[in-house]
Order: C-alpha cells, then structure tokens, then sequence
C-alpha cells in the first residue's frame, strides 16, 4: 500500500499515485459484530470480538483492513496480514501509557503496511507519526466547530459569538498545515522539533512521548541538517551517538579538555583555532576532548559527527553533569587501559571547572581560555609533558590516520582502514595497490561520514563478514535500486542511510545507501530497499 521514502523516527511514504503521507483519509469500515468497550474486566473480554476483517476500496485499489478493537489490553492483541490497521478507541488510548502499542504494531509488520488512527486533534497528530501512524481523519473538525471550538497547532480556544462556517474551515485548515508541517520535517529531519513544541503544552501526550524509546535503525548516525535540543537532552540523536562512543580508542596519553562552540565543527570556531594553535605550538601530540551537552564528550576525531544548538545559561543540568562526568570517566578508563599513565589538562571556563568530578586535573585556564595569557600557560604546560608521550607510538601522522580509522569503527564498527594511506585535500581516502593509489572511500562534507568505494567495500566485506552492513541478493546487481524480489538476507542492524555492501554466494558485488533500516528490510513486499551506487566489473 505505502512505499517508505524517507524516516525520521517516523516516516514519509508514498501512495501509488506518489501522493504522500502522513495524511488525512475518509473510508467507510465494517465491523461485523459487537464491539467491546475500552473498560472492559479482562474476565470478560473472550465475550467479544477484538478483530474486525475485512476488505475496502482505496484509489481504485482493493485493500486489507485490520480493525484492532483491544480496549486496554493492548497485550491481547493478534495481527492478521493487512494492508491497513486501524486503531479502535484511539481518544481513551491517547491518554494511556497503551499508546505505547503503536510502535510495537509497527515493530510486527511490514513497512508497505500503514497504521491508521481516528479522531484526533491537531496537536496529537506529530507525535502519533512520530510513533509510526500514517494516517488520520479531521471527524473532529466539524463537532468542535458546532460547540464553538477554534483549533489552532497547540490547542482548542472557545470562542463566543462564533460562526460555524467559518470555525470549520479554520479547523480543517489546521488540519492541513500541520500534517504539511510534519511531512517537511520528516523530510529534513526536525519531526522530534515539531513533537516537543505540540506535546509539551499537553501532559498525556508528553508523557507518552517520554516513555517512548524508538527504534534507532529508523534515523541516520549523521544528520545533515543541524539537531535543535531544548526541553530535554535525552534524544534519539544522542542516543545513538553515545552507543556508539565506546568504541572510540584514544590516541595519546595526554589528554586535554575543551569546552564546545556555538560554531561547528568546532575546528572552524575561532575559539577552537586558537586552541589547536595553542597545542600545535607545543608539539606534543594530545587527544583533544570537547566536553559538552547534549553529546557528554567528543573526541576531535568525531567532532563532524555532531551538529547541534542547544540553549546555553551558563548552568548545567543534574542530568547534563551526569552526563558529561559519565562520559569523561568512561573514556579516561580506557586511556589508562592502554596507556597506564596520562595527564588530564583542563583549559575551560570556570563553569565547566565546577561541574568535573575527576581527581589530578591540571587547569591552564583561569577566566577566559581564548586569552593569550592562558593559550601561552596551555602551551607552556604541554611542553612540560612531551616525555610522558615518549615510547608511546605516537606521531601526528600517525594520528590522522588513527581518526580515520576511529570513524571507520564508530561508522561499521570495526577498523577496516589499514595503517599506510594517504588523504588527499578533498578528503578521499587512498591506499597504494601495485604501486598505484586506489581509492576505498571518502569524508561526506554534509555528515562527517566515510562513503564507500567499490574497493573500500570489498575491504570492509572482507575485514568483517557478516558482521558489518552487509545486503544479500540473488541475482547480478546493477546500478539503481534494489527491491525485495532480489532481496535475500542483510543484517538487521543496518540503519536508514547507512553505508551497505552487496554480497551474492558470500562474494561482493557493490556497494549502495541503505532506504530503510535491516528490520524493515526484512518486511518489505514493494518499493526500493537500497540505492546501488557502485557495482563490481
């Protein structure tokens, strides 16, 4: 029925006549039998009947419904093969922790499947897509406009003197906007932005958007656009990003604190230029850790992986230390598993001094660390530890080839990069084969990640196996896209846009952009799965 075309913890898929969704329909049901009410003892459910079949006529096409009428035991559900499931007493499950179910619905099946959820106001629908609804009705449109009711994106505001006509074309008009609203963020990656500002103003549906934990498979490691954090810090984004900063192997046993930017990378701040100036005048290789919320900490290695805003008080949260501090010991744990011994320098602001929770820290800043009289205490402090770096395998050459293969773990989770290549100004990754450079990848400048050549995914494939992002097909690829009759098997964790590699018989075939994460790949009857990029000769 639906063919996903981008994901957002949601996502925005296409009808046959490429019309998009989410959207608002209007189609008649039948259910033959009596329904159950939401409150129903559990006693007495085997009473009634909880699913309704049947079959309905959509833009010319026959299609499968599944009306799910559980009331509020959401655990005695069963889920038939259906092109639709509609959702029964939406209005009493909306204000549930059951909503949770939506999810797990979409969890079960496949993502040629859509979710259909009933009466509902304006303000519910960013969070309901953001859960994996796909579509809705404006039934309520009418009856509040008859009691008087003007809807806006947040609320219903009573209004006196009131004329039907025109309430009621205000409401549908609302209706309209925000799900225009919604497909716009879905596809440029800000739907949690729109969830937050709807659901805050509303405590049923802020708490269900707290308990929700979405699957991650369903947004890129990177985004494109720039990540807007406000009311909470706890986001998909970042829970992403921390999973995977473990990782992270530490270069050098002299590890030197900073605090973030409002400009990113933060390389490009003119803080941080006076910083890297600062260290690079010391000539002592360093680790270099910004240390900031929402991300806790992050390596200058990893610093493209991160574009985001934030408000800044000057004042942390008690989850934004715990964080930070969280971060810093994990990672300093692993400094002194490799190393043994390390120095931690602190050249931060006074607030960031107040929150560290570490013993043995050096601190080269006292006020403003961009002044020249603490840059030259960062210098000179350094120089008094270029020994402790001595017989450690460090160079910065060596160094800038250790980031790339940071990325390379941090990206498909084991270092498939070899120790001798070179990198050119436009960032393209190369080794030497026969005497000859032979490009395996490049840095995306939107995202900060490794995009893949023919030749970097045959290492990767054979660096990793079946363990990386691979794709299984049964048939000689091409370019273009792969759809499921070719689909074989790929590993469930990829996620959407993730970087893949095509195998036939455990051979590889090519390398391509995955369109949908490894479990939905798994469910998906029609549409494309992965854009083939590249193909071997």
């Amino acid at each position: 029925m639906l063919e996903p075309i981008a994901y957002d913890i949601g996502r925005l898929c296409r009808e046959k006549d490429k019309e998009l969704t989410p959207k608002l329909i209007d189609i008649e049901f039948k259910a033959d039998g009596i329904k159950m009410p939401f409150d129903t003892y559990r006693e007495l459910t085997g009473l009634f009947k909880k699913s309704f079949i049947g079959t309905v006529e959509y833009k010319g096409n026959e299609i499968k419904y599944q009306i799910l009428n559980f009331g509020k035991h959401v655990d005695l559900i069963e889920l038939e093969d259906a092109d639709l499931y509609v959702i029964a007493d939406g209005r009493r499950l909306i204000e549930r922790k059951e909503l949770q179910i939506i999810p797990k619905i979409r969890e079960k099946i496949s993502p040629n499947s859509a979710i259909y959820f009933p009466a509902v106001f304006p303000w519910e629908i960013p969070l309901l897509v953001y859960m994996g609804v796909d579509y809705f009705d404006n039934s309520l449109t009418k009856l509040y406009a008859s009691m008087g009711y003007k809807f806006t994106k947040n609320r219903a505001l009573k209004v006196d003197n009131y004329n039907f006509e025109e309430l009621y074309f205000n409401n549908k008009k609302v209706y309209e906007e925000i799900l225009e609203e919604v497909k716009i963020a879905l596809k440029n990656g800000f739907l949690r932005n729109v969830v937050e500002e709807t659901a805050i103003s509303h405590p049923y549906l802020w708490a269900n958007y707290r308990r929700y934990e979405p699957d991650l498979r369903n947004i890129p490691l990177s985004k494109e656009s720039k990540i807007i954090v406000t009311t909470n810090i706890n986001i998909p984004e970042v829970k992403k990003y921390l999973e995977r900063l473990d990782r992270y192997e530490p270069y050098s046993n002299v590890i030197v604190l900073l605090p973030c930017s409002s400009k990113k990378p933060y390389s490009t701040s003119q803080s941080h230029q006076k910083f890297i100036k600062a260290i690079k005048s010391a000539k002592v290789v360093v680790e270099e850790v910004i240390l900031t919320s929402p991300y806790g900490l992050v390596p200058r290695a990893l610093e493209r992986l991160v574009n985001y805003d934030i408000p800044v008080t000057g004042e942390w949260s008690f989850e934004e230390i715990k964080l930070i501090n969280n971060c810093l010991k994990n990672f300093l744990k692993k400094v002194e598993e490799k190393f043994d011994d390390y120095v931690v320098i602190a050249h931060l602001p006074e607030h960031y001094i107040e929150i560290l929770d570490l013993d043995n820290v050096i601190i080269t800043s006292e006020g403003n660390p961009t002044s020249e009289e603490n840059l030259k205490n960062l210098t000179n402090t350094l120089k008094n530890y270029k020994e402790l770096t001595k017989n450690k395998n460090v160079s910065k050459k060596g160094q800038k080839i250790h980031n790339i293969q940071q990325l390379a773990k941090f990206q498909f989770g084991i270092n498939f990069i070899p120790n001798e290549i070179f990198i050119n100004r436009k960032e393209q990754i190369f080794i030497k084969v026969n005497n000859k450079n032979q490009q395996i990848a490049s840095i995306n400048p939107k995202n900060g990640l490794l995009i893949l050549t023919l030749s970097g995914g045959e290492l990767l494939w054979n660096s990793g196996g079946k363990n990386i992002n691979y794709v299984e097909v049964d048939y000689e690829i091409k370019k273009g896209s792969l759809f499921p009759p070719g689909f074989v098997d790929c590993n469930e964790n990829i996620s959407y846009n993730d970087e893949v590699v095509l195998i036939k018989d455990d051979e590889f075939l090519g390398v391509g952009r995955a369109l949908m994460s490894g479990l939905e790949m798994k469910k998906a009857k029609h549409g494309a799965l992965v854009n083939i990029r590249n193909v071997k000769g």
